[in-house]
């Protein structure tokens, strides 16, 4: 007797519909989708009870034929495509096939149907797969698509459906990102007949993104537009100073289509290190245009995944697009400073750098003498004009910093607060600056600065580590010494399993070194190469700049303090500490003034 035996077309549909359609809100996204190929200009989305008992989509679009209308709820039935090769080229949100016939599948499905051209419309009513009736109707063009009581006949999925509330989120959500991916639709969402958003056609993309975001998030994004060779970047990324405590607002588009990307995620996350207070996640709408020869959607069911032709170029791409775009953020002070900046992670060598007209000596932050030793090579020495000492002098020169009239962007020093602040005047009004975490960014970036500068030191180890890897990991061992060389790992394989490590980075010589070569080729495996020596590197330059930065209660000259505030204005990511609390403050001389009820 045989034990293999074809599923009954109901069944497979159901479970074809399961890789499809996972709660309400996967509804309303393949939907929303098929009106945007159709051209829509205004989607109208409502839904009873969560969306479990009711969903109504309807749009002004192309609409669909009469003949075509019974195809349309068929498995691998589509006007996108018609061949194999034009899955290389998808350009339109749809091409599978499968969204209309596997929510035929599992819930009662009416569409309603007007091309631009036809007389009249017609409705097809389908249930369980199965045709119900199919009769002409009065509507203006367009389509509208009704689902009803979702999982009717699968209870077994509709009973891991969350609450009513959870699941209008996730229709809000969706509708969200569909609608700041097609900022020149207009969008309305009403739940159980009450309206809870409309959004019209926007007239420009800030439009759209302002509404979606917020107006708070425009006022504070930086904006993002580079292109190299067939690709282009575009879009908005939060600054620094403007996080969540999750990713939930985060909006990444290929091509136009929405997308959850691994690579990406990494690539804003080295775009964003180092500035990033902890635990805290940037926000960000980004547009990734590029051939559609270069990617590949037909990687998921549901089309929220792609693959790129080359992963590597495109992480790099927008890695560096970011990281040069958040260097013209309002909260850098060097974005008044005119510097030949190039590369993607190298700080500014202060040392060839002229704040102003006036000639430039080098001058101590003042540390103490045992701080000074500690820190050796890497103890930063902030930039002063030099000042003729003469009898007529007046100790108020000291705040005549050689710019002029005009005040450089952080202002000059009128003073200090509790030992911890700064207070500085500057064109624009109050400059306020924690004098502990400016410090300890400009000793950090000199640090890492001097690091990159320098040919990497490696250690040799007297009796060489045998670490046990496993099979694959010692294969990328030898795949990969020159690269492992290269961060400083001589590291070579000796068995099956085992490798052998001869020499590290001189600065990790106390650090877990499976744990380091374990995160190394796990980057390399995944990424092509690895940052990792270099992460770790920098937290230890960074512990340092730390212990070494101006203490809580240190007395500071008005000299010293415009020495620092003229060193943060060359230093990179000078808006920031290296643990990602700004630096400085500016309170306009407007606010104040309407503080105070000047001029009321």
């Amino acid at each position: 007797m045989s034990r293999i035996h074809r599923l009954e077309q109901v069944v497979a549909d159901q479970i074809a519909a399961g890789e499809v359609i996972e709660r309400p809100a996967s509804i309303v996204k393949e939907l929303v989708e098929n009106s945007l190929d159709a051209g829509a200009t205004a989607i109208d989305i409502g839904v009873d009870e969560g969306g479990v008992r009711r969903i109504v989509v309807s749009d002004d679009g192309n609409g669909i034929a009469k003949d075509d209308l019974p195809l349309a709820v068929e498995r691998h039935a589509t006007s996108k495509i018609r061949d194999a090769k034009d899955i290389e080229q998808v350009v339109t949100m749809g091409f599978r096939g499968e969204a209309l016939a596997s929510v035929a599948a599992v819930a009662k499905l009416d569409i309603s149907s007007r091309p631009k051209d036809a007389a009249n419309a017609w409705t097809l009513r389908v249930e369980g797969g199965k045709e119900i009736h199919f009769k002409p109707e009065g509507r203006p063009a367009g389509t509208t698509v009704e689902v009803s009581d979702l999982f009717y006949n699968t209870p077994a999925r509709r009973r891991f459906l969350k609450t009513t509330r959870s699941e209008l989120n996730q229709i809000s959500e969706i509708t969200r990102v569909l609608a700041l991916g097609n900022p020149l639709c207009g969008f309305a969402l009403r739940h159980n007949g009450r309206e809870l958003e409309r959004m019209s056609g926007a007239r420009t993309a800030d439009e759209r993104v302002g509404h979606v975001l917020g107006q708070d998030f425009i006022d504070e994004a930086i904006r993002v537009d580079i292109t190299r060779n067939d690709m282009r970047l575009w879009g908005w990324v939060g600054s620094p100073n403007f996080t969540r405590s999750n990713s939930s607002r985060q909006f990444f588009y290929v091509n136009g289509r929405s997308v959850q990307d691994y690579l990406v995620a990494h690539a804003v996350k080295q775009a964003y290190k180092d500035i990033l207070f902890h635990g805290r996640h940037p926000i960000f709408a980004l547009f990734l245009e590029l051939e559609p020869l270069d990617v590949d959607v037909n990687v998921h069911p549901t089309k929220s995944e792609v693959r790129y032709r080359n992963n590597r170029t495109v992480h790099d791409f927008i890695m560096s697009g970011i990281y040069h775009s958040l260097r013209t953020d309002p909260t850098d002070p060097r974005r008044h400073v005119e510097s030949d900046f190039v590369g993607d992670s190298a700080a500014l060598d202060s040392s060839n750098l002229n704040v102003g007209a006036a000639p430039i000596r080098q001058h101590s932050l003042g540390l103490s003498d045992s701080n000074q030793a500690r820190t050796q090579w890497w103890l930063s020495e902030a930039l002063l004009p030099e000042r003729e000492d003469t009898a007529e002098s007046n100790p108020d020169d000291e705040l005549d910093i050689g710019l002029g009239n005009e005040l450089p962007p952080l202002g000059t020093a009128i003073g200090q607060l509790k030992g911890a602040y700064i207070l500085a005047e500057n064109d624009e009004g109050l400059v306020v600056v924690d004098m502990h975490a400016a410090h300890e960014r400009v000793l950090y970036e000199e640090m890492k600065a001097h690091r990159s500068r320098n040919e990497l030191a490696r250690q040799r180890l007297l009796i060489p580590e045998t670490l046990d890897v496993g099979v694959q990991d010692a294969e990328l061992v030898e795949e990969h010494a020159d690269d492992l060389v290269k961060v400083g790992l001589v590291v070579e394989r000796s068995g099956p399993t085992t490798v052998k490590l001869r020499e590290i980075p001189a600065l990790l010589a106390t650090s877990d070194m499976q744990t380091l070569l374990s995160d190394v080729l796990d980057d390399l495996r995944e990424h092509g190469q690895s940052d990792a020596v270099t992460d770790r590197e920098h937290q230890i330059l960074a512990t340092m700049a730390c212990h070494n930065a101006i203490r809580f209660n240190r007395r500071l000259t008005l000299e010293e303090m415009n020495a620092l505030l003229r060193k943060m204005e060359v230093t990179e990511n000078a808006g920031q500490c290296n643990h990602g609390r700004p630096t400085f403050r500016t309170q306009s001389l407007k606010d104040l003034d309407r503080k105070f009820l000047r001029g009321q």
